[in-house]
């Protein structure tokens, strides 16, 4: 009941027993994942130190915190983390406390600090704002990323993530290219700062699908409820006050392989195309370019030099920090 009212875009506001027992067992979970899966090829600056000031805006249970600790610390920062959570939900909030505060390093308090090294939207702007045409919708979320990014500490993150759906994903596209347009510097998924191919094709949407299942012990329930285990996929947008390095491609459509030939749709200035099919040829493969066929959709690459066919000359590099 509680998937089909997150997927209809219907969202109780009266959560029963059953429905928070489904959000903390299951969709807590899942959406902890999704958060620390999107932090994975963002540049990090942290190690010990001070602490560190993240904000959860609608944290809800404290999925988004708790996937952003865990994501943090499988980086290497072992700093301490100040956890700031805000929702209209005070017992959700009393929830996402309990779950937060058993984090080895992490303090837990309410309300949104003037200034945070992370903030993170989650699964928030689906539901905001629903009353506003596209347009103007998109607007309202462009400025609150905006003033997001504003009261980030120096070499700061905004953190968004959406339902991999098709209208949240282009809904968040929308929103990109708005704040795009207006300087705000992209970290993630984009490599460029020209408007979005992807939403000039009406079928398409930008969004992340990595190879990250749910533990073992929660196939069962997924299995008996009809819903997937296997793999994530959420659309994602991360923001900061600064330009910092990002690759210059990426994929954003599952791989196209046949017999002897692989193929990528990469996303980014290449080649003099901003979006295009990328292939190589199996009997081409070198020790410089063989990542080029275990590329899948989401992950950042460099080619060097730019081409539309990877060649044996060509060098191909998975982009990581």
């Amino acid at each position: 009941a509680l998937s089909d009212a997150y997927n209809e875009a219907r969202f109780p506001r009266r959560w029963t027993r059953e429905l928070t027992a489904a959000r903390l067992h299951f969709f807590l979970v899942r959406d902890a994942a999704k958060v620390s899966s999107a932090l994975r090829d963002i540049p990090f600056w942290w190690g010990a130190g001070a602490a560190l000031h993240l904000h959860d805006f609608g944290a809800g249970l404290g999925a988004s915190a708790l996937g952003a600790a865990l994501g943090l610390r499988a980086r290497g920062v072992s700093a301490p983390l100040e956890v700031h959570v805000g929702d209209q939900d005070a017992a959700g909030l009393a929830v996402a406390e309990r779950v937060l505060g058993a984090l080895p390093g992490v303090r837990v308090g309410r309300g949104t600090p003037p200034a945070a090294d992370v903030v993170l939207t989650s699964n928030v702007l689906v539901e905001m704002d629903r009353h506003l045409a596209a347009g103007p919708r998109a607007e309202a979320h462009a400025r609150r990323l905006r003033a997001d990014v504003s009261r980030l500490l120096p070499g700061g993150r905004v953190v968004v993530v959406e339902p991999a759906l098709r209208a949240s994903a282009r809904h968040l596209q929308a929103v990109r290219d708005l704040l795009v347009a207006g300087g705000t510097p992209v970290v993630a998924p984009c490599t460029h700062g020209r408007p979005c191919p992807l939403l000039a094709r009406p079928a398409d949407w930008c969004h992340d699908d990595v190879p990250v299942d749910l533990p073992p012990w929660l196939h069962p329930v997924a299995r008996a409820a009809g819903l997937r285990w296997q793999g994530l996929t959420y659309a994602r947008l991360v923001l900061a006050a600064q330009p910092v390095a990002r690759p210059a491609l990426r994929v954003v459509a599952p791989p196209r392989d046949s017999r002897g030939r692989k193929e990528r749709l990469l996303c980014g200035e290449n080649a003099g195309t901003v979006l295009g099919w990328v292939d190589r040829l199996d009997k081409h493969a070198t020790e410089a370019n063989e990542v080029f066929a275990s590329l899948a959709r989401g992950d950042g690459v460099d080619l060097e030099p730019p081409a539309a066919r990877v060649g044996v000359d060509t060098n191909v590099r998975r982009f990581s920090t």
